[in-house]
């Protein structure tokens, strides 16, 4: 079924990709730690999947222990490298408001947009709870509380927003080489900005940017975070619900960007997926539990023995799933202890695990596999999506129809392979469907977004 709603595309680029396991596969390449030609290939695979963008998020922890914490380049470095080798795809920047200034961020993204033709973003974060000490590495930089971090993120964006459409005219390049006036009088503005968490004059030291208005993403669930991206940003990094919450959580987020004065149309939710694609439905299951089955576990543990309501210290964990558990009698919410977000429909355990083995891991897995699986998905921020260009097809067009997203944002399990798949294997067949462009039909990011000017 075609669609006029397009889908818009976004690739992840970490230099092992996303998984925390997938990078034992012996057909991997992990030399993207510190080899950066491994995450320009990501740029190079997008473009020429003609996918809107690719994001580098950013971290500012020191956490040498934990995989996907280590090593993150910095994303507008990346992105100014990434830039020179293409000439469509944008790039989304993540900064930290609770410890980065705006004046430095206006500078970065205004040299930036200037660069690459108007193809930027900025994803503003403002947590200062993360893991890793992000505290212990600013030393006495101010820092704001949990309480004061929202009003700090507003401000931040505010000053930024101001630096960079509000210091200079467009047409403050005179160049009158006779006169020998090489910028127009008057057309440069202090801002004069003074606030609770910042003071800056301006104006900003570098020109405008080349976009009307770069495009702004917001994450988080609580009340204040929802309000800020409502208010000020164009975009939303939103967690996946499944269909029919999804719905219900699309429709609540349009409604209050409405409720702010703006056009609902031209704020975007993008939801990420960690994808894992192959030739067939069964090889690609057949990979997606080789990576689970890397999670060392040495013995099936008593709390899924009792969730499932049988004592598997007598079962070998080799047993399938369905010749061991009876899964009509399944207690209620017997999974959900161990689950800890559900993203599908299913309205009760029973279903739920009959998701899980009829879509995911297969009606022959073992139990081995569902507790490497459930385990997996107690720790993932994103839904796996499994199985054949058709299949993820499918869940990409069922989600954009059923209004639960505007586009996705595609986690790469491991580098290389998965995002030319997709590019080769699914992006065809979403452009038969009718869903996804065929070439790019803007020259900046906030065009082929379709986001507004408001800030």
């Amino acid at each position: 079924m075609s669609s006029r709603r397009k889908l818009r595309l976004g690739l992840a680029a970490y230099g092992t990709g996303w998984d925390l396991d997938a990078w034992r596969l012996p057909e991997v390449t992990n030399s993207g730690l510190r080899d950066p030609s491994v995450i320009l290939d990501i740029a190079r695979v997008a473009e020429r999947g003609t996918l809107d963008y690719v994001f580098a998020g950013s971290a500012l922890g020191s956490e040498p222990d934990r995989l996907n914490r280590i090593y993150r380049w910095d994303n507008f470095v990346y992105a100014g490298h990434a830039a020179a080798v293409t000439s469509n795809l944008g790039f989304v920047m993540s900064v930290n408001s609770s410890f980065e200034h705006p004046y430095a961020v206006a500078r970065q993204l205004a040299t930036l947009d200037n660069f690459n033709r108007g193809r930027t973003a900025l994803n503003v974060v403002f947590g200062i709870d993360r893991d890793g000490d992000p505290l212990g590495n600013f030393g006495k930089n101010p820092v704001p509380t949990e309480e004061t971090k929202y009003a700090r993120a507003r401000e931040f964006t505010t000053v930024v927003n101001r630096l960079l459409y509000d210091s200079w005219d467009d047409d403050f390049l005179l160049d009158d080489k006779a006169a020998g006036v090489l910028v127009k009088p008057g057309s440069w503005h202090q801002l004069d900005f003074h606030g609770e968490h910042f003071d800056v004059r301006g104006p900003l030291n570098v020109p405008p940017p080349v976009q009307r208005h770069i495009p702004i993403v917001q994450v988080g669930l609580s009340e204040e975070s929802l309000q800020y991206g409502a208010d000020l940003a164009q975009l939303r990094f939103s967690p996946y619900f499944g269909i029919s919450r999804g719905k219900e959580e699309y429709r609540r987020l349009k409604e209050r960007v409405a409720a702010s004065g703006r056009d609902p149309e031209k704020f975007k939710i993008i939801p990420g997926i960690t994808f894992h694609l192959a030739g067939t439905v069964r090889e690609a299951r057949a990979k997606f539990n080789e990576i689970n089955a890397f999670q060392l576990t040495q013995a099936l543990p008593a709390a899924f023995s009792q969730a499932l309501g049988i004592d598997l210290s007598r079962v070998r964990d080799s047993e399938r799933v369905l010749d061991v558990i009876d899964i009509e009698k399944l207690a209620d919410d017997a999974l959900k202890p161990l689950l800890s977000d559900r993203a599908s429909d299913a309205t009760d355990d029973r279903e739920l695990l009959r998701h899980i083995l009829s879509t995911q891991i297969g009606e022959d897995a073992t139990l081995r596999e569902l507790y490497h699986y459930v385990q997996r998905s107690r720790h993932a921020q994103q839904p796996a999506v499994v199985g054949d260009a058709k299949t993820i097809a499918d869940w990409l067009e069922e989600n954009l129809e059923e209004e639960v997203l505007d586009g996705v944002q595609l986690f790469p399990p491991y580098h290389r392979g998965p995002a030319d798949l997709f590019v080769d294997l699914v992006v065809p067949e979403l452009r038969r469907r009718g869903i996804f462009r065929t070439e790019y039909e803007a020259s900046t990011l906030q065009g082929l977004l379709d986001t507004d000017d408001v800030y």
